[in-house]
């Protein structure tokens, strides 16, 4: 203490110590002691030290006795330290017991203790020393303090004026503390407002009651949340979205109390996002739309329902300068019908009304209180308004410069947000008109196409109908051709017989004009297909030199007819061609007989050879081998102005030509598709009166070259040619050690069904050949002719349809047996032809037929009408065993003339003769006659003959009559791929282990005659 001494302090200035002890000489000494420098209160027990403790809240000191009654000395002290902690205490004690009384020192938090008898110096010292040491205490306490309010002064702050708002809750949704922005946010005028109000946070806060259980169920997981955002009610019951950031608060045992945390209003990045989703959302809508009222709809409805309106139309100008009603509307209550259809029944002029004034000025237009306006201003008042309708915003839907549409939207409780949105929607309007322009514009030009589409289909049907009708035509035109034809031919046999040679001359004129009449449709029929793009090829190994020595032979008669001479170089050992036959032998005999017929006592060339062609001699064609045929001639000639149009159909050089020479025109244009089917080209060189040359091209092989395993080939004849079109033909001249071992060809992907094949059967003197792809198993089955072929449907690239179609179109693979393997499900309860349906994702449809007895549904060969009775005999001959034996047939014909032809024919060629003219009527005669070969036509009236081969074939209890199949019917793929016959057998991969798929083959294999059952 400076300036002033202790004595010269009044006793209230004094430092306070309090005194306690029992016995009063005691609390006299100690009075007596420190009477002078301290203001000494004395107490006689511990509870008087409590209570003037009670109201003397400042004493710096207490020195207390320890031996007390009631309560000892540290017992008091223990209180004081809880109570008073600023006060420093000190114990007198005489006790003996050291270990006990350290122990309740301690616990009191006693500053000395002084052992009895005490000296009085060494007391004061003590005391003094508390006192200095409490004066120091309470200067730092003080500053401390001071800091400590400026800290909480800060804070509070903080916490009063922070950005977002901040909270403590407990677990079941009181607020314990909240912060002025948190008030703020919900809608409260002060904190205390809220804490008094919400007392169910997840009733009277959250939109959805159950975001307050998944907000807990994450904090007691994971103890904390982060941006967990929900929509919640403020005061006023509007709704706002917030995002809260939030831990848990747990107690010292762990378990979940509360929670703390912030909470931000995002409310206007939520409009911002809603916004943007909204405008995205109807540009792909309206961008999607078929047409530009569904667009106007689209609109509409999302706008209402963004922003809670009831009700939206839309009004749009016509061409008569004035606004009329659009269907497209939308309404989220009931009630407004009435309204609706008298806005139905409007139309507004510009400026007119409220769409028409918005429609003049281009500018949106609010109608805050409709009740407000007059009825001139606004027709629809009193409707609106009984409607309940209060507000009403218009705005222009424009694109460049023009308004295309006028939107109205209706509510019955406007609100000051509402205002905020008409910016939004006004926006929304200016994307909209370019995109609903742009839709107009679409409809416009969908309107066109389907206008144009409509003609085109008119078209379509009307170039369908005249194929139809030609196809038609030229199928009842070959029926009598096939009569006249006929029985021209079986009248001649019988007038040369009779001798009456005048006959003879008149029916050889019958029937060479009922060939010309045959080829005559046979021309008209190819263009109608070639016009519908059905016109199709079969290709197959054939020697083409021989087929050109054969053609020449053909067209003798024209030669002689115009006085002509024949020019052939043609090489027989030039080798075979990839091609239709049929096809190339048409493409032959239409250009020589152009040749004959337009070269009169004049000379016709026929050169072949076969060379590599390159795309820089002939622009159209690729890189490879072809067979080159010139046709020369030196007759008329061409102008060039009619080259042009040689190979187009229809065309002759001129009408003088046409009436001069006859014909279609068609066979060059044939020719020219023909040979482009087939890889190659025509073209012609011409001279007027000098005569005409014509090139053919032809590629040896137009598919990709096939690599084959060498291991995999059986030993042929190198001089041999195998493509011959006859089967046992061609096998008479291969090996005979090779004939007599069955062969079996593998065509899988998968290469364990090869190792097993070959593990058993190897061992029983079959030979085994593998494929492991459609291309190498085609060519392989035609170089080997295996006995047999076992076919995996799904493969890679060439898929087993493909193949298996291929195999059975060509007649040196068509009469192979083939077992199918595949892993799609197929049912057994039907009965269908496999070849109906060639797409791996139809197999699940069908199942041959041989699932329930292994016969096949195809026929066994087919002739067209008219039918030449050489090749009539040929075929039936491939079928009896003995010409010398009498051979019975079945003739099932709806024609009855035809039938009568060919009975005539075939009894004379020792044939027992049966007819029926209706599928019924054949099958209920084959049980009783027996017959050995049926001659089937496919266009018969009730049961025609597709169903009659497949109601045959399931009658199992019988053996496979051979059917061939007679008709008029221009034969399409699929008719020529059901002709050739099923499958033997489909067996199901996934139905069977390795070893069992093997044992099902070979049982298969034993049925067929291939190989003998295992011992």
């Amino acid at each position: 203490m400076t300036n002033v001494t202790k004595s010269q302090l009044s006793s209230k200035e004094l430092p306070k110590l309090l005194i306690v002890d029992d016995e009063t000489d005691n609390l006299d000494i100690l009075h007596r002691t420190f009477h002078r420098e301290y203001q000494v209160i004395r107490a006689n027990s511990g509870f008087e030290a409590l209570a003037i403790l009670a109201k003397e809240s400042d004493i710096s000191v207490i020195v207390t006795d320890q031996r007390m009654p009631m309560m000892t000395g540290t017992q008091l002290l223990s209180q004081v330290a809880e109570a008073y902690p600023d006060t420093l205490r000190i114990v007198l004690t005489a006790y003996t017991d050291v270990r006990d009384l350290v122990q309740a020192i301690n616990e009191s938090k006693v500053f000395k203790y002084i052992t009895k008898p005490y000296e009085i110096d060494a007391l004061r010292t003590v005391v003094r020393q508390a006192m200095e040491a409490h004066q120091l205490l309470k200067q730092r306490t003080s500053q401390l303090r001071d800091k400590l309010e400026n800290a909480e002064a800060r804070y509070k702050s903080i916490f009063d004026n922070a950005i977002e708002g901040i909270f403590q809750t407990t677990l079941d949704g009181h607020y314990v503390i909240a912060n002025r922005m948190l008030a703020k946010i919900y809608g409260y005028k002060s904190v205390q407002e809220l804490i008094e109000n919400v007392t169910n946070i997840a009733e009277q806060v959250y939109v959805n009651p159950c975001r307050r259980q998944e907000f807990i169920k994450i904090i007691g997981s994971q103890g904390t949340v982060a941006n967990f955002e929900s929509q919640v009610y403020r005061r006023d019951h509007s709704k706002i979205w917030i995002s809260e950031n939030v831990r848990a608060i747990r107690d010292r045992q762990g378990k979940l109390i509360g929670f703390e945390g912030t909470v931000q209003d995002i409310t206007q990045r939520k409009r911002a996002e809603d916004e943007s989703q909204l405008l995205q959302c109807l540009t792909l809508e309206i961008s999607a739309a078929q047409h530009f009222q569904t667009a106007l709809e689209i609109a509409l409805t999302k706008i209402c329902q963004f922003t809670g309106w009831d009700y939206g139309e839309a009004w749009t100008p016509t061409e008569a300068d004035c606004l009329v009603c659009s269907s497209a509307w939308y309404s989220s209550i009931k009630g407004l019908e009435e309204f609706r259809e008298h806005s139905e029944k409007m139309s507004f002029s510009a400026g007119i009304g409220f769409p028409g004034r918005v429609w003049i000025n281009q500018k949106l237009e609010w109608i805050w209180d409709i009740s407000l306006e007059s009825e001139a201003n606004f027709l629809r008042k009193h409707l609106a308004m009984e409607c309940g309708l209060r507000s009403g915003l218009a705005i222009p839907v424009s694109a460049d410069h023009n308004v295309v549409a006028i939107v109205v939207f209706f509510t019955r409780t406007p609100n000051d947000q509402d205002q905020q949105l008409v910016g939004l929607i006004g926006a929304i309007a200016m994307q909209l008109g370019s995109l609903m322009r742009r839709k107009r514009d679409e409809e416009m030009l969908r309107q066109m196409n389907e206008e144009l589409a409509t003609a085109r289909d008119r078209a379509l049907e009307s170039n369908r109908t005249k194929s139809t009708f030609v196809a038609n035509m030229s199928h009842e035109l070959r029926t009598p051709l096939n009569a006249i034809i006929g029985y021209s031919e079986m009248l001649q046999e019988d007038s040369a017989l009779l001798g009456l040679d005048t006959f003879e001359q008149d029916l050889q004129k019958i029937h060479q004009s009922g060939k010309h009449l045959l080829d005559l449709i046979n021309d008209i029929l190819d263009m109608t297909k070639i016009e519908a793009g059905k016109l199709e090829v079969y290709p197959d190994h054939f020697d083409l030199p021989k087929l050109v020595w054969d053609s020449v032979t053909t067209i003798q008669p024209l030669l002689l007819k115009n006085n002509n001479r024949l020019d052939v170089h043609c090489d027989l050992d030039l080798g075979s061609i990839y091609a239709d036959m049929t096809r190339v032998r048409q493409v032959l005999l239409n250009i020589l007989s152009n040749a004959c017929k337009f070269t009169k006592a004049g000379l016709i060339s026929v050169n072949v050879s076969r060379q590599f062609i390159s795309p820089n001699l002939s622009p159209n064609l690729v890189t490879r081998e072809y067979f080159k045929i010139s046709i020369t001639d030196t007759g008329i000639g061409i102008s060039p102005e009619n080259i042009q149009k040689l190979f187009q159909p229809f065309n002759q050089v001129d009408s003088s030509t046409t009436r001069q020479y006859g014909g279609t025109g068609l066979g060059l244009a044939i020719s020219n598709r023909l040979c482009q089917m087939m890889g190659g080209s025509i073209t012609v060189k011409s001279e007027l009166g000098m005569g005409s040359s014509f090139m053919i091209l032809l590629p040896v092989d137009h598919r990709e070259p096939v690599k084959l395993e060498e291991d995999f080939l059986l030993p042929l004849d190198p001089n041999i040619t195998y493509s011959i079109s006859d089967r046992e033909f061609a096998q008479e001249h291969m090996n005979e050690d090779v004939l007599e071992q069955p062969s079996i060809l593998i065509i899988d992907d998968d290469p364990l069904i090869h190792q097993f094949m070959r593990s058993h059967f190897g061992q029983r003197e079959i030979l085994i050949n593998s494929a492991f792809n459609g291309e190498e198993g085609i060519a392989l089955a035609h170089q080997i002719i295996p006995t047999a072929i076992i076919l995996d449907v799904q493969m890679p690239e060439m898929r087993g349809w493909e193949v298996l179609k291929e195999l059975k179109s060509q007649l040196l693979t068509s009469g192979i047996p083939i077992i199918l393997l595949t892993i799609a499900e197929l049912p057994i309860d039907r009965e269908v032809n496999p070849f109906d349906c060639p797409e791996d994702n139809c197999l699940s449809d069908y199942v041959s037929n041989s699932q329930v007895g292994g016969c096949e549904i195809g026929a066994n060969d087919y002739l067209f009408k008219p039918i030449d009775r050489d090749r009539l005999i040929a075929t039936i001959d491939k079928y009896r065993p003995n010409r010398q034996q009498q051979f019975s047939i079945l003739i099932v014909e709806d024609d009855s003339n035809i039938r009568a032809m060919l009975r005539r024919m075939l009894e004379k060629e020792n044939c027992l003769v049966f007819d029926a003219q209706d599928g019924h009527e054949a099958l209920a005669l084959i049980p009783r006659y027996q017959p050995q070969l049926i001659l089937l036509d496919l266009m018969m009236p009730n049961v025609n003959g597709f169903e009659f081969i497949h109601l045959l074939r399931l009658r199992h209890d019988r053996d496979l009559i051979p059917i061939v199949v007679i008709t008029a019917k221009d034969l399409d793929e699929t008719d020529r791929i059901r002709l050739c016959g099923s499958v033997q057998k489909i067996l199901q991969k996934n139905n069977y282990s390795y070893p069992q798929l093997l044992i099902a083959i070979e049982q298969r294999l034993h049925q067929l005659g291939i190989i003998a059952t295992s011992k």
